[in-house]
């Protein structure tokens, strides 16, 4: 395959990326709720276009493998890179991103959305040790 590091096309397959992975979420929850208000034909259709979506998201993962994962910036071609690479995203979200995002939310009055960053901080603090764990052997 070409490299495409540093390309319009990187940037490019990186934007497709995000909006696919970005998609395939939302329409999920957009499923549960159309089942919350009783239609399950509305929620059988998003579920199946999430699908579709998340399948188009690690299609365009392929094309990026060779340059990096998007979001943390490091090599993706190997399990131990998949380790780092996800240590390298919950690492920062645990030390830094989540928590700045509550104390913002907070600031902002919003107390409710801050104790949820404060559960994703927690939640990517035991992700960040159980990937060490396993990085550094411990299984």
């Amino acid at each position: 395959m070409a490299d495409v590091g540093g390309t319009r096309t990187h940037d490019n397959l990186e934007t497709a990326f995000t909006r696919e992975a970005q998609s395939s979420q939302r329409y999920l929850w957009f499923a549960q709720q159309a089942e919350i208000e009783g239609r399950p034909d509305v929620a059988a259709l998003l579920r199946e276009i999430a699908l579709t979506e998340s399948a188009h998201a690690q299609g365009l993962l392929e094309y990026l493998a060779e340059v990096g994962d998007p979001l943390s910036r490091t090599p993706i071609a190997r399990a131990d890179d998949f380790l780092r690479s996800a240590l390298e995203v919950e690492r920062t979200e645990y030390l830094s991103l989540y928590g700045e995002y509550a104390v913002a939310a907070r600031r902002d009055g919003l107390d409710e959305i801050a104790d949820w960053f404060d559960t994703l901080v927690a939640s990517a603090r035991r992700h960040t040790e159980a990937l060490e764990r396993l990085l550094d052997g411990g299984g």
